[in-house]
């Protein structure tokens, strides 16, 4: 993943906290002195005065904060664009709140240093590395996400699976790519094997029992990192916010005393189909229209299926899942799995689950929704066309 630093654009969230030094005051030993008068009949000027010490700076205000109350701050990770939203009203300390949204951004940051599995450098390139030898202590934080992708694995059947990652490094769904060979994803597929892996919770380590085998974490460390980013604000004091990348949203807390309210994105246009009206709860969106090349006529998107190593067919693929759950790092994993399944098992999944909501839009545009979003979800009216 290519990510920009941090603190390049740390200045959308800070802007006006650190405040601009002003020219001080000559030094002692730089001040003009008086010279000795001479002696003479003709009156002497008098000499200049001191120059005057600066007054000090007024403490610093903090960045604006807009009308409707929040403060808005911007960044680019994990190869997509975040941004937060914290409340703090009238009254709320915007210095403070600055600090608190520069370092959430810095953790997210953090998060994907150890959990990329495209940086060389990463923890999870060094478990990547050690696939087929002895197991490997890890993080606390890395553990925690292994230990809920496996169990998510064990509950979708497979259809979320971080071991995909064997064939997965095979696929590149950039504009003018092309696919793998069968005979690739044929000889890398006995890799995809999610319920080998090993983890020792009182050991806090993991293991990749086959060489070769590779962990991707695309599909649930984002989340993770919403997560993580969320409860540092809450710790600094600003419960209410909204934390999003890249279509992984948490919402914490209020906006003055009302439910945030996330738009339901039209995968056909820039606008939204609906609205959900929520608090204390992640939304996550994964869509077959987000990312995929077309090669000899064939359109490839970027969900693949663990179980066959290619992307799930279009014809069975819905346009896009919506889902929502008690937090980002599940939302996003369970957001793909249900992706995988199909518009109709997926919410046949969802359904079977008091803890899971969803939005999924079928390829011929139809909007399924679950049961427990009634009074959540608003639909909206179709936009007017341009004229």
């Amino acid at each position: 993943m290519t990510q920009r630093s941090v603190a390049g654009v740390i200045p959308k969230v800070i802007a006006g906290v650190v405040a601009l030094g002003l020219p001080g005051a000559c030094s002692k030993s730089e001040a003009p002195q008086p010279q000795p008068v001479q002696p003479s009949s003709t009156p002497q000027p008098a000499a200049p005065p001191r120059a005057k010490k600066a007054p000090p700076l007024p403490p610093a205000k903090g960045p604006p904060v807009r009308r409707d109350g929040t403060m808005y701050g911007t960044s680019e990770l994990m190869g997509t664009t975040v941004s937060l939203n914290v409340y703090v009203g009238t009254e709320g300390d915007a210095a403070k709140a600055g600090k608190a949204m520069e370092d959430a951004l810095a953790e997210m940051a953090r998060i994907e240093d150890s959990m990329s599995e495209w940086r060389p450098t990463s923890e999870l390139s060094a478990l990547n590395d050690a696939a087929g030898t002895e197991a490997m202590e890890v993080s606390a934080e890395l553990f925690e996400v292994l230990d809920v992708a496996k169990r998510i694995h064990a509950q979708t059947d497979g259809t979320f699976d971080v071991t995909f990652h064997g064939v997965g490094h095979l696929w590149s769904f950039k504009p003018g790519a092309t696919p793998p060979t069968a005979d690739e994803i044929t000889a890398a597929l006995p890799l995809v094997d999610g319920a080998s892996v090993e983890l020792d919770a009182r050991a806090k380590t993991a293991r990749l029992p086959k060489k070769g085998m590779k962990i991707g974490l695309g599909a649930i460390a984002k989340g993770y990192a919403v997560d993580r980013a969320s409860a540092l604000l809450r710790s600094r004091g600003f419960a209410n916010h909204v934390v999003e990348a890249g279509g992984d949203t948490y919402a914490s807390g209020s906006k003055g005393g009302q439910a945030w309210r996330v738009g339901v994105k039209d995968p056909e246009s820039q606008g939204s189909l609906g609205v959900l009206s929520i608090r204390e709860r992640a939304v996550v969106t994964s869509g077959d229209y987000m990312r995929f090349f077309e090669h000899e006529g064939r359109r490839y998107a970027h969900i693949l299926d663990p179980t066959t190593g290619w992307p799930v067919e279009v014809s069975k693929s819905p346009k896009s899942v919506t889902l929502l759950a008690s937090d980002a790092t599940q939302a996003d994993a369970y957001c793909t799995a249900v992706a995988v399944m199909g518009p109709e098992a997926g919410l046949r999944f969802v359904e079977s689950r008091p803890d899971l909501d969803a939005v999924i839009i079928d390829r011929d545009g139809t909007v399924r929704v679950s049961a427990g979003l009634d009074g959540t979800y608003e639909p909206l009216p179709p936009a007017r066309p341009e004229q």
